[in-house]
């Protein structure tokens, strides 16, 4: 944020301009909440009208107030009202859908973290809050009406017509202020905005509870900021690996029980994450991850026919330590620094994985058990520590090999330990806190082993 951008930036036309803006949204509450209570409207379209109004209303908020201060303290009083209203079963125009979401107290604290992230940069506000005004409603009352081939979200059941409708929105929502308010070239407000509507496509595909509101307008804010510094030529390599990735993973989706739409698509934007945040030596461990387990779900059958597919809210525990690790190599510019550290960490979940699918389906009991664990977690050391450590250029010393294998082991064997004779695997329980601790620490380990001198940061750039 530039000097100008001071907390307390504008001073009383600060306080000025946010009564205006209470001025103008109060009325708009009021109108949405007269409305449902006459029975004009569903409980649905009352909300997307508060939702869409307010989004178009929040486009003159860096207009009205130059203080992030004062921006921070009208979103918490709104957050809270709508939660206090929630709590109290008012404000039926907002609160009376029958599914569970917590989208309308998401909704001000996502308008303030983009004030923030973009300020000074206007258009890239204006893309955000366009995106979530317009795109996230118009996808789900046209998606609620008309959609017809469904897919599964956890328990939440989405269309592709809704999908698509988004993606086509979010495209123009985001292109249009960009040839409008920017001296970009065409080809890059193009390219860009349509990999950015592609990527929070994905976002709001496999978002639940309302947490689209929040992750939307940031990931359009982040991602659009950094792509449009790059050349014509990486912005189009960007398209084409998004695109030649999306279409090899659902035809392998096709083709494996593992993983249901919503895990599929959440995958499929973390290989990309990994791709671009990284480079390809990034991803090919993501990717021999997937075959392998979906290998091991496919070939080793259970007594009781095939497990349950793996669903997002278990996909993102499995996968938040790597994704930890890949974004925070990425912000301090140390990837060759943070690579070995994410490989050790998806060889340890990808150990995890082997371990409940083998245990799910054979039960294994004393020596064999111990056998199987072991076996489970050398396939994980063969197949991600050694291919990326033989890519390496140069000859690395062995200890890249040797200290991430015995880390992995160990990992799996207290896994195990935790996990008890009779491990169950429903809901979080499939996926423990413990085995987030555990790939955290194998992480760490590594990164701490590099620092002290021990292990040589393997020797490329990310």
């Amino acid at each position: 944020m530039e000097e100008s951008s001071s907390w307390w930036a504008g001073g009383a036309a600060d306080l000025w301009g946010a009564l205006l803006f209470g001025a103008l949204f109060l009325p708009l509450l009021g109108v949405a909440e007269w409305l449902r209570r006459r029975g004009s409207f569903g409980p649905e379209a009352t909300r997307k009208l508060v939702h869409i109004g307010g989004g178009l209303l929040s486009l003159a908020l860096p207009g009205l107030v130059r203080s992030p201060a004062v921006v921070l303290a009208m979103s918490a009083a709104l957050s809270l009202l709508f939660l206090w209203a929630k709590r109290r079963a008012a404000l039926a125009s907002l609160h009376g859908v029958a599914r569970r979401t917590s989208g309308t107290e998401y909704f001000p604290l996502a308008v303030f973290l983009v004030y923030v992230a973009t300020y000074g940069q206007y258009w890239l506000y204006a893309c955000s809050m366009l995106v979530l005004a317009v795109a996230d409603a118009f996808a789900a009352l046209i998606g609620s009406r008309y959609g017809r081939h469904r897919y599964e979200v956890e328990d939440e059941v989405k269309s592709v017509e809704g999908s698509g409708v988004f993606l086509l929105i979010a495209f123009l929502a985001i292109l249009l202020p960009m040839l409008l308010l920017t001296s970009l070239p065409r080809v890059v407000c193009v390219l860009s905005a349509l990999l950015v509507a592609v990527l929070v496509t994905g976002f709001e595909a496999v978002s639940m509870g309302g947490a689209d509101n929040l992750f939307i307008p940031l990931g359009v804010a982040v991602i659009l900021a950094k792509i449009t510094t790059k050349p014509v030529p990486e912005i189009v390599y960007q398209n084409a690996s998004l695109a030649a990735l999306s279409l090899g993973l659902a035809l392998a989706a096709r083709r494996t029980p593992s993983f249901n739409a919503g895990g599929m698509i959440l995958f499929a934007l973390f290989v990309f994450g990994a791709w671009s945040l990284g480079s390809e030596r990034w991803a090919l461990p993501v990717l021999a991850a997937f075959v392998v387990y979906a290998g091991a779900r496919t070939f080793i059958p259970g007594p009781g026919g095939a497990p349950a597919r793996v669903r997002v809210r278990i996909l993102f525990r499995v996968l938040v330590i790597p994704l930890l690790l890949l974004v925070t190599g990425n912000m301090l510019r140390r990837g060759p620094e943070f690579y070995a550290p994410f490989v050790t960490a998806m060889a340890v979940v990808l150990a995890f994985g082997l371990w409940n699918h083998v245990l799910w389906a054979r039960r294994p009991a004393g020596a064999r058990r111990r056998a199987l664990l072991w076996l489970a977690a050398l396939a994980a050391w063969a197949v991600e520590i050694v291919p990326a450590w033989l890519l390496l250029p140069g000859r690395p010393a062995t200890s890249g090999l040797w200290l991430p294998a015995g880390l992995v082991l160990a990992a799996s064997a207290l896994d195990d330990l935790l996990l008890g004779p009779d491990p169950s695997f429903e809901g979080e329980r499939a996926w423990p806190a413990w085995r987030l601790v555990l790939a955290a620490a194998a992480g760490a380990a590594v990164l701490l082993a590099q620092r002290a001198g021990g292990l040589a940061p393997w020797p490329y750039p990310p």
